[in-house]
This record gives C-alpha cells, structure tokens and sequence, in this order.
C-alpha cells in the first residue's frame, strides 16, 4: 500500500505535484494557511474528483473519470478526521458512535486509550454535546486508534488537545506506524510535528515539496514564520547548549533522549 501524486493539478492551488507515502511512514504537511494543506486530504480521501493527474491509493487510483459511487469501496482503507470534527459523531452515545465506526472494540484496548488521554469509563455514556471540545477531540482520536484503516488522514490533528493528549497520541501513532500504517497529519504545533513524523511535505506557491530532512526543515525559521509556527523548542535548546556549552548534540525527537546526551558529554 502507498499513497502516490502522479502529476496532480487542482485549480489554482497545485500544479503539477508529485510525491509518495509509503507503507509504515508518518508525513506532516505543511505550509501557510491558504496554501492547500485541507485539500491534500481532500484530495486523497476523494472528496472532489476534478483535478488533472492521477493518484494511486495501492491498487486504487482515483481521477477524474472515477465514478462517485465507486468512492465507498475505496474509502473502506481510510479514515479521514477532519478539521470540522465535531460533525463526526452522531449517535445517542459515544459507545454507539465507537460501535458505529470501529465495531465492539476490546474493553482492554479501549481503557488503555481512555486512561491515556485523561479519560474515564463515563464518557462513553454521555452524548457528544455535552463534551468539551478538548474531549470530543480525544473521542475522535480514539476512533482512529482503534480502527483497522491503512490509511490515517488526520488534519490539524492537534487542535483543542492538551500535552497529555499529544504525548498519548505520539506514542500510539508510532506504534500503528511499525504496523504499517500510512498516517498523514497537519498541524500548527511544530514540536508535536517533529516529535511524531518522520517526513515533511511542505506547499508554497503552488508546489509541494518533499523535506526528509524534518531537522534542517524545523530549523528554518524563514519558512517557519511563513507558516505562523515557532521553532520546536527542543531544536531551540540544542542552539542554546551548542553557544554556551559548546557542545555538539545530535538531533533528537524526544527531550529526555537530548538530555541523555548532554548528560554524557558533560561527563
């Protein structure tokens, strides 16, 4: 299973795009707001046909001859969590909603999600109106980690989701990636960026270009202000401890990882 723009053209937003998502990869898309981040899903997932090219989804392609009703066969494979997600759920309950959409999950894996995200067993109960968006948000996230898609669309993925959340979802995200998942997600949150996805594919002007290197793209801080996000913090801190220290650190996603090797070079 990949994922794969074969000179893709959509309005005046894309021309002419390509680029692949493999099986077991993680990818941010990112780029200024207006700039065509929504449509990459939309894109994927189907939602208009009217672009030139073509785009493979395995041994599906979709382009504009496909037929609509030939759509539902294909989207069997993904699971697509939009921006407006609070029109995703509708039944009496959140047990229904989780029933609807991924079957009668293990009540094991389900507590283990609903401890992760800061959750008790009482929300399934409630009706998604009566929660907070930072809960339906962690709802949401729950349907997609029980799922059984292979594709993961997961746009502005960290909106209305608390520290807890993200370092659930990191963690969850990179245990479905090793099960060969193809995951891709937006969001304004470098840190959570660079932390969860191993490449970046950032739009300007009308291009997408494919950064492998998250690193050296994170550190850019022309693109970054372009893109109304901030430098990760943990890639600020290694700047810090090289000027004052100087100490050379590899890169590293996580914190704890950075600290270990400041530690060791101190020694």
């Amino acid at each position: 299973m990949a994922v794969k723009f074969v000179d893709v053209s959509y309005r005046n937003i894309f021309e002419k795009v390509n680029f692949e998502i493999t099986k077991g990869q993680i990818v941010s898309v990112v780029g200024k707001n207006g700039s065509g981040k929504t449509t990459v899903f939309e894109l994927i997932y189907g939602q208009d046909l009217k672009f030139d090219g073509k785009i493979n989804l395995g041994k599906n392609i979709l382009d504009k001859n496909r037929k609509q009703k030939q759509l539902k066969e294909i989207r069997k494979d993904i699971f697509y969590l939009r921006q407006d997600y609070c029109n995703q759920l509708f039944n009496i309950n959140i047990l229904e909603d989780i029933n609807y959409y991924v079957g009668i999950p293990k009540e094991e894996k389900l507590e283990e999600l609903l401890k992760g995200f800061g959750l008790d067993n009482s929300v399934l109960k409630k009706h998604y109106s009566e929660l907070s968006y930072g809960e339906l948000k962690k709802i949401l996230l729950i349907l997609v980690l029980l799922s059984d898609k292979k594709i993961l669309l997961l746009d502005d993925v960290t909106s209305d989701l608390d520290l807890k959340g993200k370092k659930t979802l990191i963690k969850k995200l990179k245990q479905l990636k090793r099960e060969g998942k193809i995951i891709v997600l937006s969001s304004c949150d470098a840190d959570f960026l660079l932390e969860a996805s191993d490449v970046v594919l950032y739009i300007d002007d009308n291009k997408l270009a494919v950064k492998n290197d998250k690193y050296n793209f994170f550190k850019n801080k022309n693109i970054l202000n372009k893109c109304s996000m901030e430098m990760p913090k943990i890639l600020e801190f290694k700047d810090i401890v090289l000027k004052r220290k100087k100490i050379k650190l590899l890169y590293r996603d996580n914190i704890n990882d950075l600290i270990k090797d400041i530690y060791r070079n101190a020694k």
